[in-house]
């Protein structure tokens, strides 16, 4: 797709993020109307209202285009441009009040993702990147920190709260961690990690059993900061993620391959 079309639909995610978060906020009351997914999974009715607005707010712009959310799937599976949206990254979050929740939205064409934004309504901060034009918090420039000793840095490392049978083995990697960096956050949303680590705000990120929604826009905007990231998805359709910057991915691969 022509970056004429993209920014179209870039500058029209942009208000639909926007549109998205004001709904949050103003229906945090939905997050004692809860079902279960599966196992320690839950979904709550903001999750499922704010997930139909943001596909209708696309599919009114766009009608052709092709949408995979988290809750109602893929429209079309074998479609080669779509939006990934995850209406509520961090749905424990939100269930709890706790304000690191997202919204994520992206979009991927032919030759990857093509845009990420990804709003954090309680913190009033929307991330974003375009592909090949940097990354950005709020309308400024952001870049992952290049500089920050790892002894003294922050990392995100997150259990596998959906997948208590992988816990033994983030148990290894985290102890391994721990004697490379200074302390350590599990944050609740794939999206917010990706972009704190973008933003300079954490040198690393590790999780396990994860699915693209929960990634595709923090993805991009980790790259367009200089960030680096390895994936490997698994058999069952999970993926594991390493992201950091670029100063800190070889000791953390080095870490993760012992």
């Amino acid at each position: 797709m022509d970056d004429v079309l993209l920014k179209r639909r870039f500058e029209a995610a942009g208000l639909i993020a926007e549109k998205a978060a004001s709904y949050l906020l103003s229906h945090e009351n939905l997050r004692t109307e809860i079902t279960s997914k599966a196992e320690n999974d839950y979904v709550t009715s903001a999750d499922k209202e704010c997930e139909r607005l943001i596909i209708s707010s696309i599919l009114e712009a766009f009608p052709s285009d092709d949408v995979l959310g988290e809750e109602s799937g893929d429209r079309d599976d074998k479609a080669k441009a779509r939006w990934i949206i995850d209406p509520i990254d961090g749905t424990v979050d939100f269930m709890a009040s706790f304000p690191d929740y997202t919204i994520s939205i992206a979009f991927q064409d032919e030759e990857g993702i093509a845009f990420g934004i990804v709003t954090v309504p309680r913190q009033k901060e929307t991330f974003s990147a375009f592909r090949g034009e940097g990354a950005f918090l709020n309308g400024k420039r952001i870049h992952t920190d290049e500089t920050m000793p790892l002894g003294k840095s922050l990392a995100i490392l997150v259990p596998p709260h959906r997948h208590h049978e992988l816990l033994h083995h983030y148990i290894e990697k985290m102890e391994k961690f721990y004697y490379v960096i200074s302390d350590m956050r599990s944050l609740g949303s794939a999206a917010i990690s990706l972009c704190y680590v973008a933003s300079g705000r954490c040198s690393m990120y590790y999780e396990i059993g994860l699915h693209i929604y929960d990634i595709a826009a923090g993805l991009i905007i980790l790259r367009e900061a200089g960030g680096k990231v390895a994936m490997v998805e698994k058999d069952d359709g999970w993926i594991e993620i390493a992201a950091s910057s670029a100063a800190a991915h070889r000791a953390m691969l080095e870490i993760l391959d012992d």
